[in-house]
């Protein structure tokens, strides 16, 4: 019979060619009773081999490695079943478009290696170990990655108007939820009648490289927000990492370092809030894929003030966490899977729902 603790294990598999950061995962890892790491691996030649045999949940995944390197690996593995995989790598933000291109191939998530400081080392540890044990109750079949389509050059953006815009979208999102946003910006026309805001969590060293991707393959204007910044129609404006956005009564950005809210930084709640405080009736929420809590409150507030919310719905989320809190909380109008939240999206703007 198995045991209640054996049930609840998670099965975690390195992929590293480092001894070193091997060890140091292992011994990170080896007092927490619910996790086990039950295998390691050099390169993802070796991984591949190993998970045909294995009961894996989660992988710590390198990506710069010999024989087969981490991207390749994601992509091999996709095409014979579907893990949970979490990056985790000392790539900064000059790797930040590889650890933006793991993310599209069907990595869960990263986690970056710090520098050899005690105190930080124990800050990875708590990283690491909520963030297994979040994407291990994943439903791994959403991590399948949806076809992107081909990049829109940038001449087919309207020219952006100095007029302020009178309904915004605010997005929160987290784990899980980098792919879906990508998927939402590329169906959204370039003539949309709303601003948005998109909060997600993510290290300040990434969120540039992302709000320039994004502006890649979206037919809005998609920039990391600034300070002053104006709310405007077929804009998207990023939340910097560290910092919370707040929204001023004259439309426009308010940037600060305020407390940590949930534990994180930006908050969705902060944006949200103060959108809804601004735009009232005309406030879009939508909660995507990601752990935590961050993003409730801020969308009863949108709901309360007779705007419009959407969440993520279970079953396409790799982590149904800020969804499943909003909804508990009564602030969803309507749970929507993932393919289908752009033209809900659209369908909300045109109030046509």
């Amino acid at each position: 019979m198995m045991m209640a603790s054996e049930k609840n294990q998670i099965n975690v598999m390195i992929v590293n060619d480092s001894p070193y950061m091997i060890e140091l995962l292992r011994d990170l890892l080896s007092s927490e009773n619910n996790i086990k790491i039950i295998d390691t691996a050099r390169d993802g030649s070796e991984a591949l081999r190993k998970i045909r045999h294995l009961k894996i949940d989660v992988i710590l995944l390198d990506l710069e490695m010999p024989n087969m390197d981490g991207l390749s690996f994601i992509e091999n593995v996709m095409k014979e079943k579907t893990v949970n995989i979490i990056v985790v790598s000392n790539y900064s933000k000059s790797g930040a478009k590889v650890i933006l291109d793991s993310l599209e191939l069907g990595a869960v998530d990263f986690v970056s290696i710090p520098q050899d400081d005690s105190d930080i080392i124990k800050n990875l540890k708590t990283i690491l170990v909520s963030k297994i044990e979040a994407v291990s109750k994943s439903n791994p079949n959403v991590l399948v990655p949806k076809a992107i389509s081909k990049l829109r050059p940038s001449n087919i953006k309207n020219n952006i108007s100095d007029t302020a815009a009178s309904k915004v979208v605010v997005i929160g999102a987290s784990t899980g939820a980098p792919r879906i946003i990508t998927n939402i910006l590329q169906e959204i026309p370039k003539d949309v009648a709303a601003g948005f805001l998109i909060v997600q969590h993510m290290s300040k060293e990434f969120i540039s490289s992302f709000a320039e991707r994004l502006n890649e393959v979206s037919q809005l204007h998609v920039k990391q927000a600034a300070e002053n910044d104006l709310i405007q129609e077929g804009v998207a404006l990023l939340a910097p990492g560290d910092m919370h956005m707040e929204v001023t009564s004259s439309h426009r950005i308010k940037l600060n370092q305020g407390p940590k809210r949930f534990g994180v930084r930006p908050a969705v709640n902060v944006t949200m809030v103060s959108a809804s405080e601004v735009f009232g009736a005309n406030t879009v929420g939508v909660i995507l894929s990601g752990m935590g809590q961050d993003g409730a409150f801020g969308m009863k507030m949108i709901k309360k003030r007779h705007g419009f919310t959407l969440a993520q719905n279970e079953s396409s989320s790799v982590v149904f966490g800020m969804a499943k809190a909003a909804n508990e909380l009564g602030a969803v109008d309507k749970m929507i899977n993932a393919d289908d939240l752009a033209q809900e999206i659209i369908k909300v703007i045109k109030q046509d729902v």
